[in-house]
C-alpha cells in the first residue's frame, strides 16, 4: 500500500493524528498476515479460491481468489511465490507468499492440473490433463513456453533432487515418463500400476513414490535404476506423504475416507486414520510433525499428529478442496 507523502511539520495536528491512525491500521493489516508456523496452500476447486492455513495455529489466515477450478500447487520459496493450476481457465495463478495476494495469472494452452517446479525455480511445468503433453514455462518470462511429449493424461509431476529429470505420472497410459530437463526429451517410459496420479520423493531423493489409484497400490521407484517394488494401500489412493526419517508413508484413500499409515521397512499398513470425505492432497509438515490432508468431499482439512496417528484438528475450507502436489511452504 502506497501512502501519499506529506510535510508533517506544517500539517495540522488533526491531520497528523489521522496519519498515525492510518499507519497503525497498515501495521495491523500486515501483522494479520504474520504466521507462526509453516503455511499450507489449500486449493478450493468449487469456490475458485486458495485457503492459506497456518499449520501451527491450525487456522486459515487468508483466503485468496484465483482462477477457475484451482487444483495443483507448486511452491517457489526463494521467489516468495506460489503457483496454482486452474483446470477450467487454462491459466496458472501466481501468489505472493509474503503478502498472500494474487499478483499474476499466466495463460497456458492446456487444461492445467498437475504442476511442479524445477529445483532452481526457473522452470514451471504444467501438465495437460486433456492431452499428452507438458508445458515448460520460464518463470522469469512466463510468455516463454515450450511444449513436450508425455503419456496419456499427465497428472502428478516432480523434478529429481539433482534437477536433471522430470517424472510425469500418466493416468491413462499407466506409466511414468522420465524427461531430461535440459533437452525436454524422453529418457524412459516406465510401466507402473493402474491410473498413476500423485507423486512424491523420499527425503534423500533416491525413491519416487507413485500412487496407483485403481490398483490400490504404491509403487516405489529408484530414480536412477528405475527398479521398483509395490506396496498395498487403502481403496482408491490419491496422494502420498513421507516422514522426514523415511520410515512412514501416509496415503490418502479417496474412497475409504481414511489415511493409511504404512511402515516402509515392512510394507505393511500399521494404522488406518479416519479423516473427511474423499481425501486427496496430503503432505507431511516438518515444523509441527503433522500430516495435512485436504478432504474434497467434506470441504475440510484434517490435521493428523504423527506421534499418535490421530486427527487432532479439522479446519473448514471452501468448497471442494484438493491441494494436488507439494503444497506446504516451510517457515524460515
Amino acid at each position: 500500500m502506497h501512502l501519499p507523502m506529506t510535510h508533517t511539520s506544517h500539517a495540522p495536528k488533526q491531520h497528523r493524528l489521522h496519519q498515525q491512525c492510518s499507519s497503525l491500521l497498515l501495521l495491523f493489516a500486515w501483522s494479520a498476515l504474520s504466521h507462526a508456523g509453516n503455511l499450507a496452500y489449500i486449493t478450493n476447486q468449487g469456490s475458485d479460491t486458495v485457503s492459506v492455513v497456518d499449520t501451527q495455529k491450525k487456522q486459515v489466515i487468508q483466503t485468496i481468489d484465483v482462477g477457475k477450478a484451482p487444483v495443483g500447487v507448486a511452491i517457489a520459496a526463494k521467489q516468495q511465490r506460489v503457483y496454482i493450476s486452474n483446470a477450467n481457465s487454462q491459466s496458472v495463478s501466481v501468489i505472493n507468499s509474503h503478502t498472500q495476494q494474487k499478483v499474476q495469472d499466466i495463460p497456458v494452452p492446456v487444461q492445467a492440473v498437475g504442476i511442479t517446479l524445477s529445483r532452481d525455480e526457473r522452470t514451471l511445468y504444467v501438465a495437460d490433463w486433456g492431452g499428452e503433453q507438458v508445458i515448460a514455462v520460464d518463470t522469469a518470462h512466463p510468455e516463454k513456453q515450450k511444449a513436450f511429449k508425455a503419456g496419456k493424461t499427465p497428472s502428478g509431476m516432480l523434478v529429481s533432487a539433482d534437477n536433471k529429470k522430470l517424472f510425469i505420472a500418466n493416468r491413462d497410459s499407466n506409466d511414468i515418463t522420465v524427461v531430461d530437463t535440459n533437452t525436454l526429451k524422453t529418457l524412459a517410459q516406465i510401466q507402473v500400476g493402474l491410473h498413476p496420479f500423485a507423486l512424491t520423493l523420499s527425503p534423500d531423493g533416491r525413491t519416487l513414490f507413485v500412487v496407483n489409484v485403481v490398483s490400490n497400490t504404491l509403487t516405489l521407484l529408484n530414480v536412477d535404476t528405475y527398479q521398483s517394488s509395490t506396496v498395498k494401500t487403502g481403496q482408491h489412493p490419491y496422494g502420498v506423504a513421507i516422514s522426514p526419517d523415511s520410515r512412514w508413508a501416509y496415503v490418502s484413500n479417496n474412497h475409504a475416507e481414511s489415511v493409511s499409515v504404512i511402515d516402509l521397512n515392512t510394507g505393511k499398513t500399521v494404522k488406518t486414520v479416519t479423516v473427511g470425505e474423499f481425501p486427496e492432497g496430503i503432505e507431511y509438515d516438518k515444523a509441527t510433525n503433522q500430516i495435512v490432508v485436504a478432504n474434497w468431499g467434506s470441504d475440510s482439512v484434517s490435521m493428523i499428529d504423527a506421534q499418535t496417528n490421530t486427527v487432532t484438528h479439522t479446519i473448514a475450507s471452501p468448497k471442494l478442496c484438493r491441494s494436488f502436489g507439494q503444497f506446504i511452504l516451510q517457515a524460515k
